[in-house]
């Protein structure tokens, strides 16, 4: 691949789903071959970080076997654990995917704490797992896993990004000059995706010790020692071996099983698909944890559909309400660049009544991209073939800045699919406004000393309010750099569209909310053109509302919707 959006799509071969796990829902990546020949492979990822590390691996593998790789819970869109978990949860939840599956014998790869994970499995359930690769296998000394603790502790969020630039620093320290920014950019941000208990992998990691496990594992073992932070950690690996060996590889690091995907694969399919010892049995297994009696509340479920750019990533809530009469099912278009996750707290309390759905506009969170720079037309065709999709007949829908544009669209093109329309803001701006925006609005492109990050993350501020936690702040950010090289298109379709021209066709009644945020001064010049349009005034709110004052937001809208 080279250094653009490549990294940033889905290969066409590898799909993405959920299942219901020990811990709540469970998101993976699979490619699935015509003809699998091959033992079925599972990757399990590093902390902190996701199943995306590997998709590369994923669709090259899974030209001749079922290839897998699941995000650990509490890591990219898995459910966390209400508790922090020890590597057994882990692997208890690895061999889960399997069961789900309906795989019953397995290769397994894990890197870093994805190969303790692998370990583990392989202890638990040595009937299902046959053979295992590690990318790196540390022997701690004491005096090194007690830096390792402090180390990867959990870090307070600092306002001018500081935090965000010991992670970059520390990325880019051990990047290979083949490895392009584009993807150090991709890795960085898949690594924020555990939020405030991204802390527990390495937790978890650092209280499991391969000096112990390593040596009782009788299946056939690779470890790859590539030239990363745990180099000379993995050479004593090689002492302990029952069944296997290390290869060092001096011309890895992280990332490069992106960038050396043929070679990984080579190395991998000569290891397993070659001649082993499998003949070694653990007479016993290790017990696998029972599953917990309680686990997070889930009042919104996540699922993919197929839409016209690729797969469609949803959120929805209140399934059970679909047939209730008070509430018809009301769609959520969230801003640029962001992801329906900004919906949450709000979309649980709307779906005490209702169905409540929040899409993924194609190209942001975890929804495909399309090929070419789409307009805010073709976000609202894909929101009604979205609703097509879920059998909806009628709904409201609600957009914040770009996604209320996509709301107007979407009940111009479906007038008798949607009722009523709710617009967070109104991107109403005069020809020299949206000349200035346009001239702005380019691809953000990453920078080595990472100063793209805390220039952003310190800009945030501003546009929140002062109750908004930083968690929130967090969160947001990470979410607006989902869209990578291409998230700049949302702004780029939103600066095209003609709201002026447009506004006055919707014969809906429309509910514009005013919040004093960066479009404060442009909102109200939207009301002129309503036919059937009222402004609520939020003066003493900004970016982050949806969180900090759910139940009047909610409020105000129960009333609109019902009248």
């Amino acid at each position: 691949m080279s250094d653009d959006a490549g990294f940033w799509r889905r290969p066409p071969s590898v799909r993405r789903d959920y299942f219901d796990g020990r811990f709540g829902q469970v998101h993976y990546r699979i490619a699935r071959p015509a003809a699998p020949g091959k033992v079925p492979l599972l990757f399990i990822h590093s902390s902190p970080s996701s199943g995306r590390m590997w998709q590369a691996l994923l669709a090259e593998m899974g030209k001749d076997r079922i290839a897998v790789a699941a995000d650990t819970p509490g890591f990219g869109d898995s459910d966390a654990p209400l508790t922090p978990p020890e590597i057994a949860d882990y692997a208890a939840n690895a061999g889960d995917v399997l069961d789900h599956l309906g795989i019953t014998r397995a290769d397994v790869m894990g890197y870093h704490t994805g190969s303790k994970v692998c370990v583990e499995l392989a202890l638990q359930r040595p009937d299902l797992v046959r053979r295992l690769v590690l990318v790196s296998a540390p022997i701690y000394t004491a005096e090194e896993l007690a830096r390792q603790k402090t180390d990867y502790a959990a870090h307070a969020i600092e306002r001018d990004g500081a935090h965000l630039l010991r992670r970059w620093r520390f990325m880019m320290h051990w990047r290979k000059p083949d490895v392009p920014l584009s993807l150090m950019q991709r890795q960085f941000v898949e690594s924020l995706k555990g939020g405030e208990t991204e802390w527990w992998g390495h937790r978890a990691a650092f209280n499991y010790h391969h000096a112990d496990n390593l040596p009782r594992v009788a299946q056939p073992v690779l470890v790859l020692n590539p030239d990363d932070d745990l180099t000379p950690q993995t050479s004593r690996a090689a002492a302990i071996l029952q069944n296997g060996r290390v290869v060092d590889c001096p011309a890895w690091s992280h990332s490069s099983q992106e960038i050396h995907t043929a070679d990984y694969a080579r190395a991998l399919r000569d290891f397993l698909d070659g001649p082993a010892d499998d003949t070694r049995v653990r007479s016993t297994a290790k017990p696998v944890p029972p599953r917990p009696a309680a686990i997070r509340p889930q009042p919104i479920r996540r699922r993919f559909v197929d839409g016209p750019a690729g797969q469609v990533h949803l959120r929805v809530a209140g399934e059970g309400q679909r047939d209730n009469k008070a509430g018809v099912p009301l769609f959520l278009f969230h801003m640029s660049p962001n992801s329906g996750r900004i919906w949450e707290t709000i979309q649980a309390e709307m779906a005490r009544d209702r169905l409540v759905v929040a899409v993924d506009t194609p190209g942001f969170g975890e929804s495909d991209a399309p090929m070419v720079p789409p307009e805010i037309a073709d976000y609202a065709r894909t929101m009604a073939h979205v609703a097509g999709v879920l059998g909806v007949r009628q709904m409201d829908v609600m957009g914040y800045h770009t996604g209320s544009l996509t709301a107007v669209e979407t009940a111009l093109q479906q007038p008798d699919l949607v009722r009523k329309v709710v617009m967070v803001s109104a991107p109403f701006y005069t020809d020299a406004e949206r000349a200035a925006r346009h001239a702005r609005n380019q691809p953000v492109l990453p920078r080595e000393d990472g100063a793209h990050l805390s220039d952003r993350f310190a800009s945030l501020w501003q546009f929140y309010g002062v109750d908004v936690p930083a968690a929130v702040i967090a969160r947001n950010f990470c979410e607006s750099q989902r869209g990578g090289p291409l998230s700049w298109w949302g702004h780029r379709a939103a600066f095209n569209y003609g709201l002026a021209g447009r506004l006055p066709g919707v014969g809906q009644e429309i509910l514009l909310l005013n919040p004093n945020d960066d479009l404060a001064i442009q909102t109200p010049r939207a009301l002129a053109l309503m036919q059937r349009g009222r402004q609520h005034d939020l003066p003493r709110y900004s970016h982050g509302m949806l969180d900090t004052h759910t139940a009047e937001i909610a409020a105000v809208l129960r009333v609109f919707l019902t009248s």
